[in-house]
């Protein structure tokens, strides 16, 4: 029961989320391979740890505030004391970095202002612009740090990252800005009239994951290898590209089409903000596979996944994650 506890207060539902941000980053800056190499399982133990803490930390901070509205929940329900929390939170915020660091300077000090902005949000960051700006910073800091580590590993490449890859780090903070401006209307927080505002976050949302797909074609090919024995990277099935991409698409619809009506309730703006979570990891799972096509049948001197393939483990996250919600809830 004490596990269980723990898994909870940390949200282990949520982890395929952290990872998958790891995942497309080094995909978006490795030419669409996720290196086999020991930093970038640093980076994912690193990016799990960042994200882990901040969540014990939120519901440490949110201890008061949770014995009267969700009185089960780990800390009021005395099922983790809340100094353990605290200090299990501050722990995994600091190894993190730590962690990131070993793996690649620049990526350890991404994660660490990863922590920091986490470690704000939880503290002093939750007001209706503030807190969403935070968040949004969080996310796209986690997968810019995949970017930073993967032009580290990607040295021998004059050119270093390929061209769009830090718009597409910015575009997914956009989406994670505006489905958590989303959120904030789904309760009393906000006390004005609902109006359009749904609707406006909602079009935001599906604008950002329909130009996923639109980073086809601007994605530039790699430089030529420097090494003799460079791997071949390839991008793997045209056909399971095609529908990972149509997923995204479909996903962008599932937004938009519930943006066009003209009454909010909070429940449906709950209900669709869920819907906008979930949809992180269709988010991240077509960047990976977006970053596969300059390299398909091409030499990039790197050896490891192709974005294809990391792009379908990531979609695998979505069963995970809905296994490991009944015994771990996300929220």
């Amino acid at each position: 029961m004490k596990l269980l506890a723990w898994g909870r207060l940390l949200r282990l539902s949520l982890a395929p989320s952290a990872v998958a941000d790891i995942a497309a980053g080094l995909c978006l800056g490795a030419w669409g391979v996720l290196p086999a190499r020991r930093e970038c399982l640093l980076l994912v133990a690193a990016s799990f740890s960042v994200y882990h803490g901040g969540m014990a930390l939120n519901d440490w901070a949110d201890r008061a505030t949770d014995a009267r509205t969700r009185p089960d929940r780990p800390i009021p329900s005395g099922a983790v004391p809340a100094r353990s929390a605290l200090a299990v939170g501050v722990l995994l915020l600091v190894v993190g970095p730590l962690l990131a660091w070993q793996a690649a300077r620049t990526a350890g000090l991404a994660l660490a202002a990863v922590a920091a902005c986490a470690a704000l949000y939880d503290l002093a960051g939750r007001g209706p612009w503030r807190g969403p700006l935070l968040l949004a910073l969080c996310r796209g800091g986690n997968l810019a740090s995949g970017l930073l580590l993967a032009q580290m590993l990607a040295g021998a490449a004059p050119q270093g990252a390929p061209r769009l890859v830090w718009e597409a780090a910015a575009l997914y903070a956009l989406y994670v800005f505006s489905a958590s401006r989303l959120g904030r209307l789904e309760d009393d927080e906000d006390r004005r009239p609902l109006g359009r505002r749904p609707s406006l976050y909602l079009m935001l949302c599906g604008g950002c994951l329909l130009m996923v797909p639109g980073l086809l074609v601007c994605f530039d090919a790699p430089p030529e290898p420097t090494s003799q024995d460079a791997a071949i990277a390839v991008a793997g099935s045209p056909g399971i590209l095609v529908c990972i991409l149509a997923g995204a698409l479909w996903a962008a619809w599932g937004l938009v089409r519930p943006a066009l009506r003209s009454r909010w309730s909070r429940q449906e703006v709950g209900h669709m903000t869920g819907a906008a979570l979930r949809r992180l990891l269709v988010f991240t799972a077509g960047c990976a596979a977006v970053s596969a096509v300059p390299t398909d049948e091409t030499a990039v001197g790197i050896d490891g996944f192709n974005g294809v393939q990391v792009a379908l483990a990531i979609l695998l996250g979505y069963p995970l994650s809905f296994a490991l919600r009944k015994v771990f809830p996300p929220t």
